[in-house]
């Protein structure tokens, strides 16, 4: 009887830890709020790298959040499923929210977006919801400029093609992609880029980006936050979803704010 107890405490001592350590990061929203030196007064929430198979943030977590923050604009900034169409009765719950908070709305695609051989299911999805999907496209607002770069990672940009427009009044231009090591490729300027794709790590051990090929930023240790680069200032969010094993550790998901003053 003993022997019995001792293996039923020890099992739930693990699953306890587990749960801490692996499970509640994936839970425990982190908002982060980031400065930028900006002409337009305005506010971005950034939602990056959904995985919706994955996603145990509460949907209703996240509408509350859009709401108390009355946001200028939501930018999505790719990957909104894992591996297949399966997920997108779970991604329509989330854009149905995201088109009831009546905020405008951007997004790229990601790597992960491509895994499916019939794209346009996942565009025409994203369309129905109101959501804007730039493809090296850009929109011109009255004070700012929001350009969409698709995916760098499997080769998707345009570069040239996103930034074909003249800016005389210099206006801010807000850059939103996937892939942030597209970054050491732009030769134009920008006020803002907002990316993801490295989920700050997600299993947040040592020299893991030494070992596994991220990019050479991730290489560089250039892997979550913000950072200045030669034409400007970029940052990378640590997603919100979780690809492959639906853990984290010592990374929170996260969404972020972007406060331009």
């Amino acid at each position: 009887m003993e022997i019995v107890l001792i293996i039923i405490i020890s099992v739930l001592a693990v699953a306890i830890v587990w749960d801490v350590l692996f499970l509640l990061p994936t839970r425990w929203l982190k908002v982060e709020r980031v400065k930028w030196d900006s002409k337009a007064k305005k506010k971005v929430i950034q939602i990056s790298d959904l995985h919706i198979k994955h996603l145990r943030v509460p949907i209703t977590t996240l509408k509350q959040l859009i709401e108390d923050e009355q946001p200028d604009y939501v930018f999505l900034t790719g990957d909104f499923i894992d591996k297949n169409e399966k997920e997108f009765p779970k991604l329509e719950r989330f854009l149905t929210m995201i088109q009831q908070t009546g905020v405008e709305t951007y997004a790229v695609l990601g790597n992960h977006d491509r895994y499916i051989e019939e794209v346009h299911k996942l565009e025409e999805i994203l369309g129905k919801y109101q959501v804007h999907l730039l493809k090296n496209e850009y929109v011109e607002k009255e004070d700012l400029f929001i350009v969409g770069i698709d995916d760098f990672c499997q080769g998707h940009h345009d570069i040239k093609r996103s930034f074909q427009f003249s800016n005389p009044l210099i206006k801010d231009i807000l850059v939103l992609t996937h892939d942030p090591d597209i970054v050491d490729d732009l030769k134009e300027s920008y006020t803002m880029l907002v990316s993801g794709h490295l989920h700050g790590k997600q299993v947040n051990v040592p020299y893991l980006f030494k070992v596994a090929d991220m990019g050479r930023l991730a290489k560089r240790g250039i892997y979550k936050g913000q950072h200045v680069h030669s034409n400007g200032t970029f940052y990378i969010s640590k997603g919100i979803g979780q690809s492959r094993w639906n853990i984290r550790f010592m990374v929170r998901s996260e969404v972020t704010i972007h406060e331009l003053s």
